[in-house]
């Protein structure tokens, strides 16, 4: 996910709290969840494509996926079946509060091994008072039971002065994570006093509520031995551009590999010369997607670039999942966002979304998919957001949601949004689950 999308992310959640919003709690259906799972310990790259804040974290074990609804409680979908369910197993739960051992209210989670593992930072009522632990990560069964925070994110709690979110990952039994400005490493369950290495980064000072707005915000990557990260760094003309970096943790090596192309190179799109609009990074090279231009790669290691598809021939337009198999592009289009929204984020919204453009990742063309029975059977739907490629099924959201009347200044959000699947083989599309 971009920095501008992971600002976004944020900044939507905290208006959702403070709006009226009237919405469901969605339950799913009454699933027995696999009592022996097991997660790869390598970091889950198409897990960590979502264009939609609705379903940001998941993760994947070999029986289905766990992935949050908008940073509150988790679900887990079986793969076989497509069958969702909350992870609560308490008899007479309503789901409703804190109590429920489905809410986790995380910002990343993953798995690995036989466990699930999360990142909250959260306040702990002990002995009559909250307790404030920062950002923390947290341990617990497949079925949601035996939660535990295993070990803290933050040297100070609240001390990041760093207004992004942050995002780990974990690779191999190494967290990888962004505090004030600087990269660290350290043994998944380490202490953060005597185990985390920094890895790239200028420290900012820590002094309470202070801000660094020119420190990095990182987007983490890992493919094979080599960890990634991608960081907006100021050019000499005084903008900004996204530049890839490599570290090698065998010869804890940094070093530059990539940056985002000028348009000389690959022509312009929606955010020329300073980011690419999706990347995906796998045996070396990076793919990477263009919203108003075109599919491309570039090979790490000789720093050749080559254009991989002319996809602004199916829409010029558009947003994109990766997978190890599949480039899949939905052609909804930019819009400029209007009220609130707009004036606080300045920026630009996807709206639309009826066609999917299924890609491999040597750039040939594979199938297009019609979304139109999506539309004809949702009334009011507006936007379609991909959330993942898996295998040969692509997953997206459909959002039919509305803003209300104003109450008191306030505008309250009416949800409505579907989790569906689309088949690269077959081309068929079903609803999974009704989100909320």
């Amino acid at each position: 996910m971009s920095t501008k999308k992971r600002f976004l992310a944020l900044l939507l959640s905290i208006l959702l709290v403070l709006s009226l919003t009237s919405c469901e709690m969605a339950r799913g259906e009454t699933v027995d969840i696999p009592a022996s799972q097991t997660g790869d310990t390598d970091f889950q790259k198409n897990m960590h494509q979502s264009t939609t804040y609705e379903i940001d974290a998941i993760a994947e074990t070999d029986a289905g996926y766990y992935f949050e609804l908008d940073g509150s409680y988790l679900y887990f979908m079986d793969k076989e079946t497509k069958k969702v369910t909350i992870v609560c197993n308490k008899p007479e739960c309503q789901h409703e509060d804190s109590t429920c051992n489905a809410r986790i209210a995380g910002e990343v989670i993953w798995s690995a091994g036989d466990k699930l593992y999360y990142t909250c930072r959260n306040s702990v009522l002990e002995n009559g008072q909250y307790v404030d632990y920062g950002l923390r990560v947290y341990r617990m069964d497949m079925d949601g039971t035996n939660r535990e925070a295993i070990q803290k994110l933050q040297f100070v709690v609240r001390g990041d002065t760093v207004s992004w979110t942050p995002h780990p990952i974990q690779h191999r039994g190494i967290v990888y994570f962004p505090y004030s400005g600087v990269l660290y490493r350290m043994p998944l369950g380490g202490d953060i006093e005597k185990d985390a290495e920094a890895i790239w980064g200028e420290a900012s000072e820590d002094t309470g509520m202070y801000i660094n707005t020119s420190a990095p915000a990182y987007s983490l990557w890992a493919d094979g031995d080599t960890v990634y990260f991608m960081v907006g760094l100021e050019t000499k003309d005084g903008t900004r551009k996204d530049v890839l970096f490599a570290y090698d943790p065998e010869a804890k090596k940094v070093e530059q590999v990539w940056e985002t192309p000028d348009k000389e190179e690959v022509g312009e799109w929606i955010t020329t010369g300073v980011e690419v609009s999706q990347w995906y990074i796998l045996n070396g090279s990076i793919y990477f997607y263009l919203s108003g231009g075109d599919f491309w790669k570039t090979d790490l290691t000789t720093g050749k670039t080559e254009k991989l598809a002319d996809t602004h021939e199916k829409t010029k337009y558009g947003s994109a999942v990766f997978s190890d198999d599949y480039l899949c592009l939905m052609n909804d289009t930019p819009e400029e966002m209007d009220g609130m929204q707009y004036s606080i984020v300045g920026g630009m919204d996807y709206i639309g979304g009826d066609t999917l453009y299924i890609y491999k990742l040597d750039g040939s063309f594979v199938k297009e998919i019609s979304l139109q029975p999506v539309y004809d059977s949702i009334d009011g739907l507006e936007h379609c957001m991909l959330v993942m490629c898996d295998g040969n099924e692509v997953y997206f959201v459909a959002d039919a949601s509305k803003w209300g009347q104003r109450v008191d200044g306030v505008a309250g959000k009416i949800w409505d949004q579907t989790l569906w699947c689309a088949n690269i083989e077959t081309g068929e599309v079903s609803q999974i689950f009704r989100m909320a």
